[in-house]
């Protein structure tokens, strides 16, 4: 009767510890709408077998250290392997849903990328694995040169798409840029950006083409993001006048049509004061800038409309010419 206490002591511990565990996950479950449980649930479910086997073998091994003292050694090694494949397990789970949460909360999008949080828990689950192999004298250097090895190689061979990926996480973190922003990139593209994923940036340009621009190159070059810091933005519209032009005149109609789009052109800033400026002497004509300000990036093409269309009609009803480059082309006789 004796000898059968480990296995009674054995199957009631894995009994209750089953029980337990199953009353904890259903308790989760019902639960599992908040990020915190659910967090819990999916960071548990795993690595709680190993527990439920490797607490009734503690159990039972304390009714053999006085009768069978040639197994303890065994039997307490798989005990503490159970355990550790168990942290190893939990804390790889905990990595990846913690993070996941944390994207949620922070209003981070995350797209897809399974294969990244499968390489996060592998690498976690191998330390456990390599700390098992150890405690039964399996020698783990030669294995630990090998991965090493295999993950160089992994590395380099995933070195655009690693990249990409980091690339990704550094856009979506900082938030310099974000879906809705409209952005000019440095090769005189422009677009409203419809999508950033940790692999790269999708921008709808005016024509609804899509560019679509890897994460790596989006971090290395220069972007103006007409909706940061604030979403109003200054609109420069060149004008040429002719020399013979009165540029107080001009400046006068200028200015008054400027000031009359502002206030009456929606998406214009009312509150702003347009700013006419003389710049240079060309070669055909006098050139001046005309700066209005819209409420956001949506309304540069209908303010820039309004004020080129009602500036024309303006210095035709005052007399006032608009220069442009003309050629003229003298034919010689041939004889």
């Amino acid at each position: 009767m004796r000898d059968l206490l480990p296995v009674v002591a054995f199957l009631l511990s894995f009994l209750a510890l089953l029980l337990l565990r199953y009353t904890l996950l259903k308790y989760l479950t019902n639960r599992s709408e908040n990020a915190v449980y659910n967090l819990m649930l999916k960071t548990i479910r795993f690595p709680s077998l190993f527990l439920v086997f490797a607490i009734p073998l503690y159990v039972s091994l304390q009714f053999l250290r006085h009768t069978q003292k040639e197994y303890i050694v065994h039997v307490e090694k798989i005990v503490l392997a159970s355990f550790i494949l168990s942290v190893s397990i939990f804390l790889a789970n905990l990595a990846v849903e913690a993070l996941k949460l944390y994207a949620g909360r922070a209003g981070l999008k995350l797209p897809s990328a399974n294969v990244v949080f499968a390489l996060i828990k592998g690498f976690i689950v191998l330390l456990g694995v390599i700390s098992v192999l150890n405690l039964f004298g399996i020698p783990v250097v030669h294995l630990v040169t090998t991965l090493g090895v295999g993950a160089l190689a992994v590395s380099l061979a995933l070195q655009s798409t690693l990249s990409n990926f980091f690339s990704g996480l550094s856009i979506i973190s900082s938030r310099q840029i974000e879906i809705g922003d409209f952005v000019r990139l440095e090769n005189g593209e422009e677009g409203y950006v419809i999508d950033i994923t940790w692999m790269n940036t999708v921008i709808k340009r005016a024509d609804n083409n899509l560019v679509i621009v890897p994460s790596s190159r989006m971090v290395n070059m220069i972007v103006i993001n007409y909706r940061k810091p604030i979403e109003s933005m200054n609109i420069t519209i060149p004008v040429n006048v002719s020399y013979n032009s009165d540029l107080d005149k001009v400046e006068r109609i200028t200015f008054g049509v400027a000031k009359e789009v502002q206030k009456s052109v929606e998406g214009a800033d009312p509150n702003f004061e347009p700013v006419v400026r003389f710049t240079e002497f060309g070669e055909n004509s006098i050139k001046l800038n005309v700066t209005l300000r819209v409420l956001n990036s949506d309304y540069q093409g209908i303010v820039r409309h309004e004020f080129i269309r009602r500036l024309k009609q303006a210095y035709d009803a005052e007399g006032v010419r608009m220069n442009f480059l003309t050629v003229s082309t003298t034919c010689l006789g041939i004889t």
